[in-house]
C-alpha cells in the first residue's frame, strides 16, 4: 500500500452494507487515499461523501469500460448480493486486485480462507489474493460459540434465526411498509413477489428469500448457515438451524441451545461471553435484548442464558444481533489486516 493512503473499491457501495462498511472506513485507522463505489445502473449520477470528498458512483456491470478503474487498486470489498459479488471476485482476481468478500457469497467454499477478525489472527492467509467473511446469521453465533468452544468444547448446536425484513435490504423493508399501510387501510395488499407470500403480521417458516428447498427439506439459506459454522467451529460439532422470516423491520435474533462436551456452568459461560471479544452480554433486565436493541451494534447481543435441563452440559441463550453492522466492522477490520501486510 502506498505511503499516501489505499485505493479501495466497494462493490455494492450503495446498499445497506456498502453504506456501513464506508462509515466504519471512514471512522477506522487505515489512510484512504481514495474510494472507488461500484453500484447497479440505477444509482449512477450519485456521489458518495466519504471524508468529505465526493466521488461518483461507477456502473455495476462486469463489462463495462468503467471496470478499468479496478486495475491499480489496493483492495475490493464485496458488499453486493451474492451473485453479483462473485462475478466481482472473479473480476478482481482476473485484474491481480486483492478482494475481500463481506457478502458471505463465498464463505461456505473449503477453497477460499475464511475468517471473523475477531477470532483469530489472519497470519499467512491475510496476504492471499481472496478472502471471505461469514454473513448473516453465521456471524454472531460463531462470536458467542467460538469461546465456549475454546472452555469446554462444543457437541451439538441447534438453533432458529428470526429475521427481520431487512435481511434481503432495503426492498425487504419496502415491501413490509407496504404491506402494513394496505392492512390499516383496510387495501388490498400488494402482490407478494419477494417473499412470495404476505409478511406483515405473521411469520414465516421459509420464503422465496430463504432460496430453494434442499432434498432434506432444508432451504439453501439453512443450509448454507450450517455449512458455514461448519468451517469455523469444525465439522466434528453437529448443527442445526431453522430461519423464520418476522414483520421486523430490522435486527436478527436466535435462539441457541447449545450442548458442551464438559460441563458448564451459566455464570462461568456469561464470564467468559462477557470477555470475549465482539460479544456484549445483557445485564439491563431479564428479558433479555430485543431485536430492535441490537440496531447500531458492533457487538452480539446475549441474554437469557440458562440451563437447559433436557440433556447433560447444555444452556440455552437468545442473541440478538445487527448483522449488517457486525458483517462491516468485520470486512474493515480485515481490510486494516490485510493492507497492513501490503
Amino acid at each position: 500500500m502506498a505511503s499516501a493512503g489505499a485505493r479501495i473499491g466497494i462493490v455494492g457501495a450503495t446498499g445497506s452494507l456498502g453504506g456501513e462498511v464506508l462509515g466504519d472506513l471512514s471512522r477506522s485507522t487505515l489512510r484512504v487515499r481514495e474510494i472507488v463505489p461500484i453500484a447497479t445502473d440505477d444509482s449512477l449520477g450519485e456521489e458518495i461523501d466519504f471524508q468529505d470528498e465526493l466521488y461518483p458512483v461507477v456502473a455495476a456491470e462486469p463489462d463495462a469500460p468503467e471496470l478499468a478503474s479496478l486495475r491499480g487498486l489496493d483492495l475490493v470489498i464485496l458488499c453486493a448480493p451474492p451473485a453479483a459479488s462473485l462475478e466481482y471476485a472473479r473480476q478482481a482476481l482476473r485484474v491481480e486486485v486483492p478482494c475481500i468478500d463481506a457478502s458471505g457469497a463465498l464463505a461456505a467454499s473449503d477453497e477460499v480462507p475464511l475468517h471473523v477478525a475477531a477470532l483469530d489472527e489472519p497470519g499467512a492467509s491475510a496476504a492471499q489474493p481472496l478472502l471471505a467473511a461469514p454473513a448473516g446469521a453465521a456471524l454472531p453465533w460463531a462470536l458467542v460459540l467460538k469461546p465456549l468452544q475454546a472452555a469446554v468444547g462444543l457437541r451439538r448446536v441447534v438453533g432458529t434465526v428470526l429475521d427481520a425484513v431487512s435481511a434481503v435490504g432495503t426492498r425487504g423493508v419496502e415491501v413490509l411498509h407496504g404491506e402494513s399501510v394496505a392492512v390499516f387501510n383496510q387495501a388490498e395488499m400488494p402482490e407478494p413477489e419477494l417473499f412470495g407470500k404476505s409478511v406483515a403480521f405473521d411469520c414465516l417458516p421459509a420464503t422465496r428469500a430463504s432460496g430453494a428447498f434442499e432434498p432434506d427439506g432444508s432451504t439453501t439459506r439453512e443450509k448454507s448457515l450450517v455449512s458455514v459454522l461448519g468451517r469455523l467451529l469444525g465439522h466434528d460439532v453437529g448443527i442445526g438451524a431453522t430461519c423464520v422470516q418476522v414483520p421486523s423491520f430490522l435486527g436478527q435474533a436466535s435462539v441457541l441451545s447449545v450442548e458442551t462436551l464438559r460441563p458448564i456452568d451459566v455464570k462461568q459461560a456469561e464470564d467468559w461471553l462477557a470477555s470475549a471479544p465482539g460479544v456484549h452480554v445483557w445485564t439491563q433486565d431479564a428479558e433479555g435484548p430485543s431485536m430492535r436493541a441490537s440496531a447500531g451494534h458492533r457487538e452480539a447481543l446475549v441474554g437469557r442464558v440458562r440451563r437447559d435441563e433436557s440433556t447433560e452440559n447444555a444452556l440455552s441463550l437468545w442473541i440478538s444481533a445487527d448483522v449488517i453492522a457486525l458483517a462491516a466492522a468485520n470486512a474493515v477490520d480485515l481490510a486494516v489486516a490485510r493492507l497492513q501486510l501490503s
